[in-house]
């Protein structure tokens, strides 16, 4: 994804315009003309609570501005969003799925069963099953893929030519994962998503809606690809 010159992330404290600047200098990963501008923490908590388990959400400080600007996508049952958004913290429950978040801009801090998990632009991705954690960001921009942990695990046993064993596999994707954005291996595979994401995107009545087309199958099982290569590179 071509990234365009991003203005100085501002002070936490910093007021809505500035805080907007910066939010109009992120470019979305797919749909980034249609991102939804949203300032209320509580209502978009409740929408991203239908398929995780928050138990927190709201802006890192006090007194500190809220914005959030979004893009999504449906492809058969996945779940992918494009997001950029000022500092926040959240924390989850255990739930059913896992995730893919691979940044653009920022920094996030997991926190899971005591241990620190980073995701860092241009240098590391995260792949998170679904367990409750803790979590802080910095300004951020980034993708994320919701994932189901039972296909993950079959896929990576699929592209590993089941070299991996589908015991082993399952292992693998109930613990996080650190993804180094600088393999070029990676990158490649990001690419790959970051084209399936577009060819979909820019389909005229593409979106929220149609999540059963043969583009949006197609994109699903891309991701569902991508991930599991990501993960195989990952773990050697």
């Amino acid at each position: 994804m071509a990234i365009r010159p991003a203005a100085p992330a501002p002070a936490l404290d910093a007021p809505l315009h500035e805080q907007l600047q910066w939010l109009g200098s992120q470019r979305l990963a797919f749909r980034d003309q249609h991102g939804e501008l949203r300032f209320d923490s509580d209502a978009l908590a409740e929408e991203i609570g239908l398929t995780v388990n928050l138990t927190r959400f709201e802006p890192r400080q006090n007194r500190q501005e809220f914005a959030h600007r979004a893009s999504f996508l449906l492809a058969g049952d996945m779940a992918i969003s494009a997001s950029t958004y000022v500092p926040l913290v959240a924390s989850t429950t255990d739930y059913s799925e896992s995730t893919l978040e691979i940044p653009y801009c920022g920094t996030t801090r997991y926190r899971i069963e005591g241990r620190d998990w980073f995701n860092r632009a241009g240098q590391q991705a995260l792949y998170l099953p679904g367990q409750s954690f803790e979590v802080e960001t910095g300004h951020f921009n980034g993708l994320l893929f919701n994932l189901n942990p039972r296909r993950l695990a079959e896929t990576i046993g699929a592209v590993s030519r089941h070299r991996v064993p589908l015991e082993l596999a399952e292992r693998w994707v109930q613990r996080p994962v650190a993804i180094d954005l600088g393999d070029p291996r990676v990158q490649l595979l990001q690419r790959h998503l970051e084209i399936g994401l577009q060819t979909l995107a820019d389909h005229p009545g593409q979106g929220l809606g149609s999540p059963l087309t043969g583009l949006a199958l197609d994109l699903e099982a891309l991701a569902y690809r991508c991930s599991a290569r990501m993960i195989l590179i990952a773990l050697g």
